[in-house]
């Protein structure tokens, strides 16, 4: 139930990111452990923000998209 909601959420803010992006505007994704950030990517492609994003959750971790 609880990765249903990630998944909508992420789904909503992906499109949002998408209609209102660049071309070269990057997407930082933030992947954060016990309040401490693991580690960052950056992305310029949807679908690696999407990947990048899944790959926190999968890791325990709690995404967090900024975009520039």
């Amino acid at each position: 139930m609880i990765k249903s909601i990630f998944l909508v959420l992420f789904v909503l803010t992906l499109s949002a990111v998408h209609k209102y992006a660049e071309a070269r505007s990057a997407t930082y994704v933030l992947c954060y452990k016990q309040n401490k950030v693991a580690w960052s990517e950056e992305h310029y492609n949807p679908r690696s923000v999407q990947s990048a994003y899944y790959k926190c959750v999968s890791d325990g971790g709690t995404p967090q998209l900024v975009m520039n």
